[in-house]
């Protein structure tokens, strides 16, 4: 028996995709770098004296990188694989039908579809296993910054006062 093949993408169809995904992650790639870097770090610079909503800037870091981070590769994860995945559990086909590939892919079917299908879901898995470990780290750390932040306002530089009790002179 000979093996079956997955429909592919013609090469102008191939082109057209790449270079359509490349401009959207060049967009992305600049709007992070030239827009949200500098205010990340702008904020990040004093982030234990300022407050969002009456929450610490350090504390919302800190959660964001050991708890956001991890559940916002789960979600984009889920949001790139979840329809092939549903396709591929309903027919037992991996690729399901009709769905084209890049490069030869032989059709899977039965168990191999259904482990094929189940990849991104252990992904998922293991990214909010990580974000709820990461929880009680996050805690810890923000109770750890909260104690040693100094946010005592700088004193304000002031002129000398002069002396009123002695009267002024012009010498000019």
């Amino acid at each position: 028996m000979e093996p079956e093949f997955a429909p592919q993408y013609s090469p102008k169809e191939r082109r057209r995709r790449l270079l359509l995904h490349a401009v959207l992650a060049a967009l992305t790639g600049a709007a992070l770098y030239w827009w949200a870097l500098p205010r990340f770090r702008s904020f990040s610079a004093d982030a234990a004296c300022q407050t969002i909503f009456g929450i610490s800037g350090s504390t919302l870091l800190i959660y964001g990188a050991f708890v956001g981070a991890p559940l916002a590769a789960a979600i984009m994860i889920v949001l790139l694989t979840a329809r092939q995945s549903i396709e591929t559990f309903a027919t037992r086909r991996y690729p399901p039908p009709g769905r084209k590939v890049y490069g030869r892919v032989k059709i899977k079917k039965g168990w191999q579809a259904v482990a094929f299908a189940l990849i991104p879901a252990m992904f998922i898995t293991y990214l909010c296993v990580l974000s709820s470990q990461g929880m009680e780290r996050a805690s810890r750390m923000a109770r750890e910054t909260q104690l040693s932040a100094d946010c005592h306002p700088s004193p304000k530089i002031t002129r000398p006062r002069r002396d009123r009790s002695v009267p002024e002179t012009n010498d000019r």
